[in-house]
């Protein structure tokens, strides 16, 4: 309904509001109205409504228009805040929401991932190249994914991810995939010198009713496995 609409609503109805009034009062004293007092009668309410319910229009219409605005302005805030700005994955306290509420009644399983030597890629080559490895493996690892799995960075190098219904079984084949993937990216440094990245990953199932920190931490304890190991390698929790 346009603001316009509105307006000769309210003027339709402040003028038959007084009209149906003057009318009653006629007949309940009898008395002769002349016509130029119904003229007035309808006259001046159109007069007097017309503006008013223009402005108090106009003004719910910009207000509605704000609120529209804010409900989008909080939305994106929201969104940000979840956010790890430095690899566009969930950062560690939206991971863990998202992945405590996960509810579904099929299997799940949890992965940890963590770059190999990253502590050496910071020393060596400065934390511009670190960041980079950061980014490629973020990366790397979220085009191995379904639009329904999660992933986050839930420490500085370390990645979590959580495969919606999908057993353990599985997980270790999308692990063995990321894992591949990423064992054949290099980062450029600042004189040029190429680093080869690798990751370590452990993988713990999630079932219906576990504990999302317990399978995590079996996850974890995997994958400083697959590090004692030797590394850029794939272990399932067990």
């Amino acid at each position: 309904m346009t603001q316009w609409h509105k307006v000769l609503i309210a003027m339709g109805f402040s003028v038959g509001v007084t009209l149906v009034s003057m009318l009653a009062m006629a007949i309940l004293t009898g008395e002769h109205i002349p016509w130029p007092f119904w003229a007035f009668a309808a006259v001046c309410p159109a007069i007097i409504s017309g503006p008013v319910t223009y402005i108090l229009a106009s003004q719910a219409e910009v207000n509605r228009r704000l609120n529209q605005q804010l409900m989008a302005t909080q939305a994106v805030l929201r969104a940000q805040a979840d956010i790890d700005h430095l690899t566009g994955t969930l950062n560690r306290a939206a991971f863990y929401r998202q992945a405590s509420d996960y509810a579904d009644d099929a299997p799940a399983c949890v992965l940890l991932a963590d770059i190999d030597h990253f502590k050496a890629i910071n020393d060596l080559h400065g934390h511009a190249a670190g960041d980079h490895a950061l980014r490629i493996v973020a990366r790397t690892l979220q085009a191995a994914l379904r639009p329904n799995d999660l992933l986050g960075r839930v420490g500085g190098e370390e990645f979590a991810v959580l495969l919606a219904a999908m057993p353990e079984e599985l997980g270790i084949v999308i692990a063995e995939r990321a894992r591949s993937a990423i064992a054949g990216l290099e980062v450029a440094t600042a004189d040029g010198t190429p680093v080869v990245l690798s990751i370590s990953i452990g993988v713990a199932p999630l079932e219906a009713g576990d504990s999302l920190e317990q399978a995590l931490a079996q996850a974890d304890a995997a994958m400083y496995a697959a590090k004692r190991g030797g590394r850029n390698r794939v272990r399932a929790a067990g």
